[in-house]
């Protein structure tokens, strides 16, 4: 047998092992590696529809505690004055605001005040079943603390948030617990599956288990995904109450795109290879000697650079226009599109890490941010044996703000006076929401005097010009306390030195600075003048 036959049918027989190979490899490899995908992608899709329903819950949580810590509200509580019902509690700004129910419940857990938007009227089980919750679903739970849950009132899920009354600082004996909900309606659950971007339905525990009989793709004991068919799966996403019963099931159906992708990359491969195969049989000595090995190496090599660095944005050269120039041009789009995902969920990640630092209304740090920030500063201090600013600054009567022209003047109000305080800042001074309309400023590198003026020039760029809201402009002033952080200083302590000057601000008569250096006990009361 000559060489040549030999060559062909050793070629013959290695290139059927070879596709014989391939498309096990493919078959069991590849779809694998899609199917994994696949999981990931739903397990995602999963934790970013509880993402969003925790989302709706904290806004409710939000709202609530803004109503539940508000002077007006603990002062009901005493008074019963039903001016605060005719003036705060409107039908209005209910539907505005979402908010199907309200109810204010007593220091011994009676309904005391209670109050429905919508096209059904609570009744008397439906209050005892409100009130009794704090109770009966958490008996543990401390004494007037928040709760957040689920609740079902004759075939209605309602959202619901309990907060105890306070005042505005947060303090004081709480006098009862307030009451609100929002219904788990169509309207919500279009509201989610627009976040998500897939179609979402309620469906009762019931029939949703009647969907055990489909194959599972993914289950974590609580949450699960089956599929519906070739072209879709169905994720199910059990919505339990206070006392963890499941009484409704979130379903959410995704399109089985990476398993598509994956059979067709597979049978396009597999197609490739053979037809590069009978090119290769016909052509043996011209394609396995000079054209096909050499490119066949070359591509190997960079494939395996890739691979090796991780480096994504490297890219296979085509080097002609054949099925290797193919094969390297799909490679390339999979680099491209890989590279394309994951800059993508770099973006998300940043993006979620940016909306976890700043405050969502005026774009600064907030709370916790910005107490992380002051926490660094004083490290820095120590090291570098300096000092610190801090200003806590307030804007005065913006409690009447609101009254006045609404919470979305308020907003606008906050927003604006952000914006003067960081066109007077340094570039390296950092400004954080510390409370409701309550701004902590540092200042790096600042002596007690140089805080001053600092704090001097914030005052007077807020209080110069009226702020615009439309129809009518308002004129805001800040009461501001300063205070000096050095190496030696505990950051709850200079919080709470600033605090108290901005107090002695507030008596003093408003929009001016004041200095606090005594020492002040964390957790002191302090005498709270009017806002």
């Amino acid at each position: 047998m000559t060489i040549r036959k030999k060559i062909l049918l050793f070629s013959v027989l290695a290139l059927g092992a070879f596709l014989a190979a391939v498309y096990l490899v493919s078959r069991f490899a590849l779809l694998n590696g899609f199917a994994r995908l696949e999981n990931n992608y739903v397990r995602e899709n999963i934790h970013h529809l509880q993402n969003e329903m925790q989302n709706e819950q904290s806004r409710l949580e939000i709202m609530a505690r803004d109503y539940a810590q508000w002077d007006r509200t603990y002062s009901f509580m005493e008074t019963h004055d039903p001016d605060y019902v005719r003036t705060e509690l409107t039908d209005d700004t209910f539907k505005i605001v979402r908010i199907n129910v309200f109810a204010l419940l007593d220091s011994s857990g009676r309904m005391a005040f209670h109050k429905n938007v919508g096209n059904w009227v609570l009744d008397e089980s439906d209050l005892r079943a409100i009130a009794g919750v704090p109770d009966s679903a958490q008996p543990r739970r401390v004494d007037n603390s928040a709760m957040n849950g689920i609740l079902e009132l004759k075939g209605r899920l309602l959202l619901v948030a309990y907060q105890p009354i306070l005042t505005s600082r947060g303090a004081g004996r709480p006098r009862g617990t307030l009451v609100m909900a929002r219904e788990l309606d169509g309207a919500l659950v279009a509201s989610l599956s627009r976040s998500v971007g897939s179609p979402l339905w309620l469906d009762t525990p019931e029939h949703a288990a009647g969907a055990n009989s489909q194959r599972a793709s993914w289950s974590d004991g609580t949450n699960s995904v089956r599929f519906d068919g070739e072209q879709s799966m169905l994720e199910h996403v059990p919505i339990k109450d206070f006392y963890g019963s499941t009484r409704r099931v979130l379903v959410a159906r995704l399109p089985r795109e990476l398993y598509a992708e994956g059979n067709t990359v597979m049978r396009y491969l597999l197609a490739l290879l053979m037809v590069a195969g009978a090119i290769y049989c016909g052509a043996l000595f011209f394609f396995l000697e000079e054209v096909l090995m050499a490119r066949v190496a070359t591509l190997s090599t960079k494939v395996t650079q890739v691979t090796v660095s991780g480096d994504l944005s490297l890219r296979l050269d085509p080097g002609g226009n054949d099925e290797l120039s193919a094969l390297a041009g799909a490679v390339n789009a999979m680099l491209a599109a890989i590279q394309k995902a994951k800059t993508e969920l770099l973006q998300a990640q940043e993006s979620l890490r940016f909306h976890a630092e700043h405050d969502s209304l005026t774009g600064v740090l907030n709370r916790r941010a910005i107490r992380d920030v002051l926490r660094r500063e004083l490290a820095r201090c120590r090291r570098e044996r300096n000092t610190l600013g801090v200003i806590l600054a307030d804007v005065d009567h913006f409690k009447k703000i609101n009254d006045h022209s609404g919470h979305g003047a308020g907003d606008a109000v906050l927003v604006s006076v952000v914006q003067r305080i960081s066109a007077t800042l340094r570039p390296y001074d950092i400004v954080g929401r510390y409370g409701g309309e309550e701004f902590l400023i540092i200042a790096p590198g600042c002596d007690l005097e140089l805080t001053q003026k600092l704090a001097e020039r914030v005052r007077t760029a807020v209080a110069d010009e009226p702020i615009d809201l439309g129809n009518e402009s308002v004129k805001v002033t800040l009461s501001s306390g300063v205070t000096l952080g050095t190496f030696e200083s505990d950051p709850e302590f200079l919080v709470t030195a600033a605090d108290a000057a901005m107090y002695q601000a507030k008596r003093n008569g408003r929009n001016r600075v004041e200095t606090g250096l005594e020492s002040v006990e964390v957790g002191e009361d302090l005498p709270a003048p009017a806002y």
